[in-house]
Protein backbone atom coordinates (compact mmCIF):
# COMPACT_ATOMS: atom_id res chain seq x y z
CA UNK A 1 0.00 0.00 0.00
CA UNK A 2 1.32 3.69 -0.82
CA UNK A 3 2.08 5.90 2.31
CA UNK A 4 0.70 9.11 2.58
CA UNK A 5 4.18 11.16 1.44
CA UNK A 6 4.85 8.64 -1.83
CA UNK A 7 0.55 9.00 -2.82
CA UNK A 8 1.58 13.02 -2.31
CA UNK A 9 4.58 12.74 -4.84
CA UNK A 10 2.52 11.12 -7.19
CA UNK A 11 -0.30 13.49 -7.43
CA UNK A 12 2.39 16.34 -7.66
CA UNK A 13 4.20 14.88 -10.15
CA UNK A 14 0.73 14.31 -11.81
CA UNK A 15 0.31 17.52 -11.63
CA UNK A 16 3.60 18.87 -13.26
CA UNK A 17 3.21 16.81 -16.32
CA UNK A 18 -0.21 18.36 -16.97
CA UNK A 19 0.88 21.46 -16.59
CA UNK A 20 3.97 21.36 -18.97
CA UNK A 21 1.42 19.72 -21.91
CA UNK A 22 -1.16 23.00 -21.38
CA UNK A 23 0.88 26.16 -22.70
CA UNK A 24 1.86 24.08 -25.72
CA UNK A 25 -1.85 23.44 -26.44
CA UNK A 26 -2.55 27.17 -25.33
CA UNK A 27 0.18 28.33 -27.53
CA UNK A 28 -1.23 26.10 -30.76
CA UNK A 29 -4.80 27.17 -30.08
CA UNK A 30 -3.48 30.80 -29.75
CA UNK A 31 -2.32 30.85 -33.41
CA UNK A 32 -5.94 31.16 -34.85
CA UNK A 33 -6.98 32.92 -31.75
CA UNK A 34 -6.48 35.29 -28.93
CA UNK A 35 -4.98 35.88 -25.17
CA UNK A 36 -9.09 36.68 -23.85
CA UNK A 37 -10.41 33.52 -26.00
CA UNK A 38 -7.65 31.02 -25.14
CA UNK A 39 -8.31 32.24 -21.02
CA UNK A 40 -11.92 32.05 -21.18
CA UNK A 41 -12.95 28.85 -22.69
CA UNK A 42 -10.26 26.69 -20.46
CA UNK A 43 -12.05 28.45 -17.82
CA UNK A 44 -15.56 27.47 -18.48
CA UNK A 45 -13.89 23.97 -19.40
CA UNK A 46 -12.09 23.64 -16.07
CA UNK A 47 -15.74 24.91 -14.25
CA UNK A 48 -17.58 22.16 -16.01
CA UNK A 49 -15.15 19.12 -14.84
CA UNK A 50 -14.59 20.59 -11.39
CA UNK A 51 -18.80 20.62 -11.14
CA UNK A 52 -18.67 17.06 -12.51
CA UNK A 53 -15.66 16.06 -10.06
CA UNK A 54 -17.18 17.57 -7.14
CA UNK A 55 -20.65 16.10 -7.36
CA UNK A 56 -18.87 12.54 -8.16
CA UNK A 57 -17.21 13.15 -4.84
CA UNK A 58 -19.53 13.71 -2.77
CA UNK A 59 -18.13 17.33 -1.90
CA UNK A 60 -21.05 19.61 -2.52
CA UNK A 61 -21.54 20.55 1.63
CA UNK A 62 -21.69 23.88 3.56
CA UNK A 63 -18.46 25.47 4.38
CA UNK A 64 -17.44 28.26 7.08
CA UNK A 65 -16.28 31.44 5.65
CA UNK A 66 -12.51 31.17 6.79
CA UNK A 67 -12.25 27.72 4.45
CA UNK A 68 -14.46 29.29 1.59
CA UNK A 69 -12.40 32.48 1.96
CA UNK A 70 -9.12 31.22 1.38
CA UNK A 71 -9.79 29.13 -1.42
CA UNK A 72 -11.08 32.01 -3.11
CA UNK A 73 -8.09 33.94 -2.32
CA UNK A 74 -6.43 30.90 -3.98
CA UNK A 75 -8.84 31.47 -7.05
CA UNK A 76 -7.46 35.68 -7.59
CA UNK A 77 -4.08 34.07 -7.15
CA UNK A 78 -4.37 31.70 -9.59
CA UNK A 79 -6.58 33.82 -12.20
CA UNK A 80 -4.00 36.43 -12.14
CA UNK A 81 -1.20 33.74 -12.28
CA UNK A 82 -3.12 32.32 -15.32
CA UNK A 83 -3.61 35.54 -16.98
CA UNK A 84 -0.08 36.38 -16.84
CA UNK A 85 1.16 33.16 -17.69
CA UNK A 86 -1.26 33.50 -21.54
CA UNK A 87 0.21 37.01 -22.00
CA UNK A 88 3.88 35.29 -21.47
CA UNK A 89 3.06 32.91 -23.96
CA UNK A 90 1.89 34.68 -26.60
CA UNK A 91 4.39 37.47 -25.90
CA UNK A 92 8.07 35.32 -25.35
CA UNK A 93 6.34 31.52 -25.82
CA UNK A 94 5.32 28.73 -24.20
CA UNK A 95 8.92 27.32 -23.25
CA UNK A 96 10.50 30.31 -21.69
CA UNK A 97 6.85 31.74 -19.92
CA UNK A 98 6.62 28.71 -18.45
CA UNK A 99 10.17 28.36 -17.01
CA UNK A 100 10.10 31.55 -15.62
CA UNK A 101 6.79 31.01 -14.09
CA UNK A 102 8.36 27.94 -12.58
CA UNK A 103 10.41 29.43 -10.38
CA UNK A 104 7.50 30.04 -7.73
CA UNK A 105 8.68 27.78 -5.68
CA UNK A 106 11.25 30.07 -4.41
CA UNK A 107 7.59 32.15 -3.19
CA UNK A 108 5.49 29.10 -2.09
CA UNK A 109 9.10 27.96 0.40
CA UNK A 110 9.42 31.61 1.82
CA UNK A 111 5.80 31.77 2.74
CA UNK A 112 5.30 28.21 4.37
CA UNK A 113 8.29 28.82 6.25
CA UNK A 114 6.91 32.33 7.37
CA UNK A 115 2.57 31.29 7.69
CA UNK A 116 2.68 28.05 8.02
CA UNK A 117 5.87 27.04 10.49
CA UNK A 118 6.87 24.47 7.50
CA UNK A 119 10.57 23.35 8.08
CA UNK A 120 13.06 24.54 5.72
CA UNK A 121 16.53 22.90 5.57
CA UNK A 122 19.82 23.55 3.75
CA UNK A 123 18.23 21.64 0.82
CA UNK A 124 15.75 24.37 0.15
CA UNK A 125 18.53 26.96 0.41
CA UNK A 126 20.39 25.38 -2.43
CA UNK A 127 17.62 24.65 -4.39
CA UNK A 128 16.60 28.60 -4.60
CA UNK A 129 20.08 29.51 -5.71
CA UNK A 130 19.86 26.56 -8.21
CA UNK A 131 16.77 28.04 -9.63
CA UNK A 132 17.46 31.67 -8.95
CA UNK A 133 20.51 30.62 -11.62
CA UNK A 134 17.86 29.57 -14.18
CA UNK A 135 16.02 32.53 -13.89
CA UNK A 136 19.00 34.76 -14.43
CA UNK A 137 19.74 32.82 -17.31
CA UNK A 138 16.67 33.56 -18.97
CA UNK A 139 16.06 37.16 -18.45
CA UNK A 140 19.44 38.95 -17.44
CA UNK A 141 20.84 39.11 -21.06
CA UNK A 142 19.51 41.75 -23.71
CA UNK A 143 17.42 40.79 -26.10
CA UNK A 144 19.33 41.79 -29.52
CA UNK A 145 18.37 44.58 -32.12
CA UNK A 146 18.07 47.85 -32.01
CA UNK A 147 15.23 49.05 -29.66
CA UNK A 148 15.35 45.78 -28.34
CA UNK A 149 13.79 45.80 -24.36
CA UNK A 150 16.00 44.51 -21.22
CA UNK A 151 15.05 40.71 -20.42
CA UNK A 152 14.03 41.39 -17.38
CA UNK A 153 10.73 44.31 -18.59
CA UNK A 154 10.57 41.33 -21.46
CA UNK A 155 9.52 38.95 -19.21
CA UNK A 156 7.71 41.38 -17.02
CA UNK A 157 4.52 38.78 -17.46
CA UNK A 158 6.01 35.50 -16.67
CA UNK A 159 7.78 36.99 -13.74
CA UNK A 160 4.17 38.27 -12.31
CA UNK A 161 2.64 34.93 -12.78
CA UNK A 162 5.53 33.27 -10.83
CA UNK A 163 4.64 35.67 -7.82
CA UNK A 164 0.85 34.55 -8.43
CA UNK A 165 1.28 31.22 -8.61
CA UNK A 166 4.08 30.97 -5.37
CA UNK A 167 1.29 32.28 -2.88
CA UNK A 168 -1.04 30.23 -4.62
CA UNK A 169 -0.31 26.94 -2.86
CA UNK A 170 -0.09 29.41 0.80
CA UNK A 171 -4.00 29.66 0.33
CA UNK A 172 -4.83 26.13 -0.91
CA UNK A 173 -2.98 24.95 2.41
CA UNK A 174 -4.72 27.04 4.90
CA UNK A 175 -8.36 26.28 3.47
CA UNK A 176 -7.35 22.41 3.16
CA UNK A 177 -6.16 22.38 7.14
CA UNK A 178 -9.83 23.32 7.86
CA UNK A 179 -11.89 21.53 5.38
CA UNK A 180 -10.97 18.84 3.98
CA UNK A 181 -12.48 18.97 0.70
CA UNK A 182 -10.56 19.33 -2.36
CA UNK A 183 -12.50 18.60 -5.34
CA UNK A 184 -15.23 21.43 -3.75
CA UNK A 185 -11.78 23.72 -2.86
CA UNK A 186 -10.12 23.83 -6.24
CA UNK A 187 -14.28 24.46 -7.52
CA UNK A 188 -14.88 27.37 -5.30
CA UNK A 189 -10.68 28.73 -6.86
CA UNK A 190 -11.81 28.24 -10.45
CA UNK A 191 -15.32 29.83 -9.59
CA UNK A 192 -13.25 33.08 -8.07
CA UNK A 193 -11.33 33.43 -11.17
CA UNK A 194 -14.24 33.77 -13.58
CA UNK A 195 -15.65 35.76 -11.16
CA UNK A 196 -12.44 38.00 -11.66
CA UNK A 197 -11.65 37.57 -15.24
CA UNK A 198 -15.30 39.56 -15.99
CA UNK A 199 -14.83 41.70 -12.87
CA UNK A 200 -11.39 42.69 -13.70
CA UNK A 201 -10.42 41.25 -17.27
CA UNK A 202 -10.22 45.25 -19.12
CA UNK A 203 -7.42 45.84 -16.05
CA UNK A 204 -5.57 42.78 -16.91
CA UNK A 205 -6.22 42.71 -20.78
CA UNK A 206 -8.92 40.82 -20.92
CA UNK A 207 -12.20 41.36 -22.39
CA UNK A 208 -14.53 38.47 -21.20
CA UNK A 209 -17.21 40.97 -22.10
CA UNK A 210 -16.77 40.59 -25.77
CA UNK A 211 -16.92 37.28 -27.21
CA UNK A 212 -15.62 36.72 -30.39
CA UNK A 213 -15.38 32.87 -32.40
CA UNK A 214 -13.46 30.57 -31.73
CA UNK A 215 -11.90 28.66 -34.76
CA UNK A 216 -12.53 24.78 -34.32
CA UNK A 217 -9.20 23.75 -33.94
CA UNK A 218 -8.43 26.61 -31.63
CA UNK A 219 -11.67 25.62 -29.59
CA UNK A 220 -10.51 21.70 -29.20
CA UNK A 221 -7.56 22.21 -28.10
CA UNK A 222 -8.27 25.49 -25.43
CA UNK A 223 -11.15 22.50 -24.34
CA UNK A 224 -8.75 19.84 -23.69
CA UNK A 225 -6.19 22.82 -22.12
CA UNK A 226 -9.28 23.77 -19.78
CA UNK A 227 -10.02 19.70 -18.75
CA UNK A 228 -6.33 18.83 -18.17
CA UNK A 229 -5.80 22.05 -16.52
CA UNK A 230 -8.72 21.40 -14.10
CA UNK A 231 -7.54 17.71 -13.10
CA UNK A 232 -4.06 19.32 -12.53
CA UNK A 233 -5.32 21.52 -10.06
CA UNK A 234 -7.45 19.00 -8.06
CA UNK A 235 -4.11 16.83 -8.14
CA UNK A 236 -2.35 19.80 -6.05
CA UNK A 237 -4.81 19.91 -3.61
CA UNK A 238 -4.71 16.27 -3.09
CA UNK A 239 -1.10 16.30 -2.86
CA UNK A 240 -1.75 19.53 -0.59
CA UNK A 241 -4.08 17.14 1.58
CA UNK A 242 -0.87 14.81 2.25
CA UNK A 243 2.14 16.63 2.59
CA UNK A 244 3.95 19.99 3.44
CA UNK A 245 3.12 22.89 0.44
CA UNK A 246 7.17 23.71 0.99
CA UNK A 247 7.88 19.87 -0.06
CA UNK A 248 4.86 19.12 -2.66
CA UNK A 249 4.77 22.44 -4.43
CA UNK A 250 8.38 22.47 -5.87
CA UNK A 251 7.76 19.04 -7.58
CA UNK A 252 4.53 20.13 -9.44
CA UNK A 253 7.18 22.63 -11.17
CA UNK A 254 8.81 19.81 -13.49
CA UNK A 255 6.49 21.37 -16.22
CA UNK A 256 9.16 23.39 -18.07
CA UNK A 257 11.07 20.36 -19.07
CA UNK A 258 7.80 18.56 -20.76
CA UNK A 259 6.95 22.52 -21.93
CA UNK A 260 10.12 22.36 -23.27
CA UNK A 261 10.23 19.29 -24.91
CA UNK A 262 6.91 19.69 -26.18
CA UNK A 263 7.32 23.38 -27.72
CA UNK A 264 10.89 22.02 -29.43
CA UNK A 265 9.29 19.73 -31.19
CA UNK A 266 5.26 20.92 -31.73
CA UNK A 267 6.33 24.44 -31.77
CA UNK A 268 8.90 25.05 -34.02
CA UNK A 269 6.73 27.63 -36.57
CA UNK A 270 5.18 29.43 -33.49
CA UNK A 271 8.58 30.08 -31.28
CA UNK A 272 11.93 29.72 -31.11
CA UNK A 273 13.56 27.23 -28.17
CA UNK A 274 17.39 27.42 -27.98
CA UNK A 275 19.70 25.21 -26.09
CA UNK A 276 19.67 28.09 -23.41
CA UNK A 277 16.17 27.62 -22.63
CA UNK A 278 16.51 23.82 -22.23
CA UNK A 279 19.35 24.73 -20.08
CA UNK A 280 17.72 27.14 -17.89
CA UNK A 281 14.64 24.87 -17.47
CA UNK A 282 17.03 21.96 -16.30
CA UNK A 283 18.40 24.35 -13.74
CA UNK A 284 15.06 25.37 -12.64
CA UNK A 285 13.50 22.08 -12.15
CA UNK A 286 17.07 20.77 -10.94
CA UNK A 287 16.90 23.01 -8.28
CA UNK A 288 13.25 22.05 -7.52
CA UNK A 289 14.50 18.71 -7.33
CA UNK A 290 16.42 19.71 -4.32
CA UNK A 291 13.85 21.94 -2.99
CA UNK A 292 11.25 18.17 -3.29
CA UNK A 293 14.47 16.82 -0.76
CA UNK A 294 13.96 19.48 1.99
CA UNK A 295 10.61 18.61 3.59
Amino acid sequence: MIDDLTLAILYALAAGIIWGVVPTLIKKGMAESNVTMATLWTQYWSLATLVAATAWRGEFVTLDWPPVLSFALTGVAACLGKVFLNLGIDSVGASKSVTVKNSSPLITVLLGWMFLSEQVGWEIFTGVVVIVAGVLLLTVSPLEGEGAPNRLVYFMYPLLSSLAFGINPIFKKWGLLIAEVPALATLINHMTATVLLFTAGPWLGIHAWRQERVPLKSGVLFAIAGVTEALASLCTYNALLLAPAVLVAPIWRISPLITFALSHFTLRALETVTPRDGLAAAFIVGGVWVLSHGG
